[in-house]
């Protein structure tokens, strides 16, 4: 559905230059020149052309990947011989990490949850920003009055909570709608407990509230989170930019039948940017009319809605909520009738028979003592 051709050519800027840049930023200034003068022998600048199908799935070739590889004592750890967004992620099992899920035998509530991620109940964040939590989206347990919901994210190596808003209706089945509100990708400005997702000592890595760091996450690239459009982000990096217009609509939205926990709709969208900061001697990463601009490099959003099929199966499942109940005393009441009428028809019976003959009567004693012989 998307709007395009995966042959249509893309420019952007080269994630490989700005993460090496990004990489050297605290290097000695000799290194800083070196690294510089090593990138423009192979980049005139740091602008990429590429068609879609590569910027996405097939992978961008670039030398300083394959010089890199060559040496493993660099502090530059990029596993991929190619450049792509989701290079080596189409038909991957693995790529997202084993998940321990929880199955709800034990505690119900708990069904869908993730305890463990790739062998670990914690990621790179620290303290509670690093636990391993939530549901990846798929399998919830029935979430009755919760005022938020949480859905892990490997692709950012943590979790999203998203808060109730509103009662909504999907093909004639109620739900509630959970969205993403400002504490999402806070960083401790507003909201204290999302402290953890910046170092305890906060730096100029620690940016307004509205987008989360993920370069630990990302091999060290300087990669951000957001949402579209820097939707509800501080005003400092969205005002660098021209083009923008975010909309409530491109905000981050599941809705869940309360009763089931079955999603009736999903819209998860994210945008991915790349911070870019004039760093001193490497000139090739200093293109940019500001010195401190976070670029956004593409912006995504997968979509799940019921169809008529399942909205069918679903209302018929939600029906049976409301009739068990009402054929359970039904059958207690017809059980209790029939009971009673059993009980009624025995002691009938028992009324109405016969006194008891002896077994022997008419027999003489001595017939009974020759018979004991």
């Amino acid at each position: 559905m998307s709007n395009g051709s995966l042959t249509d050519s893309i420019t952007s800027l080269n994630p490989i230059v700005v993460t090496i840049a990004y990489f050297m930023r605290n290097s000695h200034p000799l290194i800083k020149v070196t690294v510089d003068v090593f990138l423009r022998t192979l980049h005139e600048h740091m602008f990429l052309s590429a068609p879609v199908a590569d910027w996405l799935f097939n992978g961008i070739d670039d030398p300083v990947l394959k010089i890199v590889e060559h040496f493993p004592e660099l502090p530059i750890n990029i596993p991929y011989d190619k450049f792509g967004w989701f290079y080596e992620r189409n038909g991957s099992r693995e790529y997202d990490g084993i998940m321990l899920m929880n199955t709800g035998a034990a505690d119900f509530s708990k069904l869908g949850n993730i305890e463990k991620w790739k062998y670990s109940n914690t990621t790179m964040y620290r303290d509670e920003c690093g636990e391993v939590r939530g549901s990846t989206g798929e399998l919830w347990a029935p979430e009755i009055g919760q005022p938020e919901v949480t859905i892990f994210a490997p692709d950012i190596c943590t979790y999203l909570n998203l808060a109730k808003n509103e009662t909504v209706s999907v093909l004639g089945i109620e739900g509630m709608m959970y969205v993403a509100n400002d504490s999402v990708f806070d960083n401790g400005y507003r909201y204290p407990r999302m402290a953890c997702y910046c170092d305890e000592v906060r730096d100029e890595n620690c940016l307004p509230p509205g987008a989360l760091n993920v370069s630990s996450c990302r091999f060290g690239a300087p990669a951000f989170v957001s949402r579209p459009h820097f939707l509800r982000m501080d005003s400092y990096y969205p005002s660098k930019i021209s083009g923008l217009n975010p909309t409530e609509d491109m905000n981050f939205r599941l809705a869940l039948e309360m009763y089931t926990g079955m999603p009736l709709t999903v819209s998860a969208q994210l945008q991915i940017n790349l911070l870019v900061r004039h760093i001193g001697g490497i000139t090739i990463n200093n293109q940019l009319p500001d010195a401190d601009t976070l670029m956004p490099m593409f912006w995504f959003r997968q979509e799940v809605r019921m169809n008529e099929e399942y909205a069918s199966l679903a209302r018929f499942a939600l029906n049976l909520r409301y009739y068990m109940p009402v054929g359970f005393y039904a059958l207690t009441g017809i059980g209790v009738i029939l009971l009673s009428v059993g009980i009624w028809i025995i002691l009938q019976k028992l009324l109405r028979s016969p006194e008891s003959t002896p077994i022997l009567s008419g027999a003489s004693q001595e017939d009974v003592s020759v018979t004991e012989r």
